[in-house]
């Protein structure tokens, strides 16, 4: 009995596993990707090329009437986000206004006009699976479900199952058991985290859509817009005044935020009815010593009298909504939103532990359905749409750094010719590897494409900006220069790998040594 259960959960394990690889594999491969989004967000845009701002101080003061002025600011409610480590600039906007964005060091208004983070954004599509119109977000929403089954599916099968692995000889099915199961039981906990969120975020919201409609009347299919209102609530606009009042500084309020909320890290500031004699100033951000629960959407907020600094209201952690708690932590635990990079390189070194576990688990199967001649056709063409996938997403990824610079800024159809070249690159990937015999080929191929285009990428990159990595080194633009460097890293490694794969490599999945089977 014994047996039979470990042969049908085995048997589960791997139908499940097979409908979650792509679509999984997609997911975890971008999704580990944008642990680094605030950073090739710098890469990508020419006006965060700014110098490190050694001690910003909120010296804006001088420059903020003129902003209103030049740029016909309402005054009923006027945005500043600060520098941070996601964006050097000083961003000032207001409702229904283009946004106007300052170098901190000199407060010299940047052009922004032509600009766009078209790499962040489609890598961000991808993993949420935004791409696919519709069901995208669904489907990657039910495979983040058939993965929570692969969780407990694997754990009984580590518990039920040891001695017979220990029975298997050494072969490359071996290393590939081995380490499928290793780094599988490794990542568990951070796995768990991200199914259960990928879950709620794929398959509760899409699923929610009847419900709203509902309470709605048929008016709305957003379950946000019908929830943030009353879970979000905004500070209602203040009553018009014509009395001109001189405030105090911006950075005067600062301080004296910082003094009845010590631990606040500032990352939005509201100045409403600027100048009048009733202004208010709302500083907003989350708590140094709790980061999780005054995440994205719970921030902690404290309200000034502009021209004296007295407190009108302030937000206490222990008043505010559970619902708002829970909603903020779990928005921490998917997207580490204040997070700097340490963690994130710690998240996307277990997220590539979890694409390799999802390729060494394809590749047990795979090449135990070789030695099937009834299901050859199908495995054949499984195992080369499987390895396009898991190989050609480096590629394809590559490609797209290498098409930012490559492509004008002016050009207004940017962003779909570089997603247009992204699936072009992929189809022409899949065909080739159905064209070539050898898989191993098809690797180094891949490969070495992806060496090139990263490196041309990054002086592509120096070219189109004029700051090359030597430059940005010098001028200390640190997440520029880092950037660089880490594609340049990757593009010598993806190379020494390329250059280590034997003909032999794989052979077993070469069409010649299929057909003799």
């Amino acid at each position: 009995m014994e047996k039979l259960n470990i042969k049908y959960l085995i048997r589960g394990h791997t139908i499940i596993g097979l409908f979650c690889i792509s679509l999984f594999y997609i997911s975890a491969y971008f999704g580990s990707l944008i642990f680094f989004l605030p950073y090739i967000s710098y890469w990508e845009l020419p006006s965060k090329h700014i110098q490190k701002s050694v001690d910003y101080g909120f010296n804006i003061d001088d420059k903020l009437d003129e902003i209103v002025s030049s740029y016909h600011l309402s005054d009923k409610n006027i945005e500043i986000v600060p520098p941070s480590f996601k964006d050097p600039r000083i961003k000032i906007s207001t409702k229904n206004q283009s946004s106007i964005y300052l170098n901190p060091n000199n407060n010299e208004v940047l052009d922004t006009f032509y600009e766009r983070d078209n790499v962040s954004e489609f890598f961000n599509e991808l993993h949420f699976g935004e791409n696919i119109p519709k069901v995208g977000r669904f489907l990657m929403g039910v495979a983040s479900i058939g993965v929570l089954f692969l969780i407990l599916s694997a754990i009984l099968l580590f518990v039920f199952n040891k001695k017979r692995t220990k029975k298997e000889k050494k072969s490359h099915r071996r290393f590939w058991i081995k380490w499928h199961k290793n780094l599988g039981l490794l990542i568990i906990p951070f796995l768990f985290i991200f199914v259960i969120t990928g879950a709620f975020i794929g398959v509760m919201l899409f699923t929610s859509k009847p419900y709203v409609l509902n309470a709605t009347q048929n008016k709305e299919t957003n379950l946000r817009k019908v929830v943030a209102p009353i879970i979000f609530k905004q500070k209602e606009l203040l009553k018009n005044s014509e009395n001109i009042v001189e405030p105090l500084k911006l950075s005067q309020l600062y301080r004296l935020a910082k003094v009845n909320y010590e631990n606040l890290v500032v990352k939005n500031i509201n100045i409403y009815n600027y100048k009048k004699d009733n202004s208010q100033v709302l500083f907003s951000g989350y708590l140094s010593d709790n980061r999780a629960i005054t995440g994205e959407v719970n921030r902690i907020s404290i309200v000034l009298n502009s021209y004296d600094g007295t407190v009108f209201s302030k937000t206490n952690l222990d008043d505010t909504h559970g619902i708002k708690k829970s909603l903020s932590l779990f928005y921490f635990l998917h997207f580490l939103p204040d997070e700097t990079i340490l963690i994130r390189i710690i998240f996307f070194v277990f997220g590539i532990a979890l694409c390799v576990s999802l390729a060494f688990g394809y590749l047990i199967w795979a090449q135990k359905k070789l030695n099937d001649n009834n299901s050859f056709i199908w495995s054949n063409f499984l195992n080369r749409v499987v390895l396009t996938i898991i190989i050609g997403s480096i590629t394809c990824s590559s490609i797209l750094f290498f098409t930012h610079y490559l492509i004008p800024n002016e050009f207004i159809h940017k962003d779909l010719f570089m997603k247009g070249i992204f699936y072009i690159m992929f189809f022409s990937l899949l065909m080739y590897s159905f064209y070539e015999n050898m898989i191993s080929k098809v690797i180094k191929i891949n490969l070495y494409m992806s060496s090139l285009l990263l490196f041309t990428a990054v002086f592509l990159h120096g070219i189109k900006t004029d700051i090359f990595i030597w430059d940005s080194f010098i001028n200390k633009m640190d997440v520029v220069f880092y950037v660089d460097l880490i594609l340049l890293i990757i593009s010598g490694t993806i190379f020494y790998f390329a250059k280590k794969i034997k003909p032999t490599f794989l052979y077993k999945f070469d069409y010649e040594k299929e057909l003799k089977c």
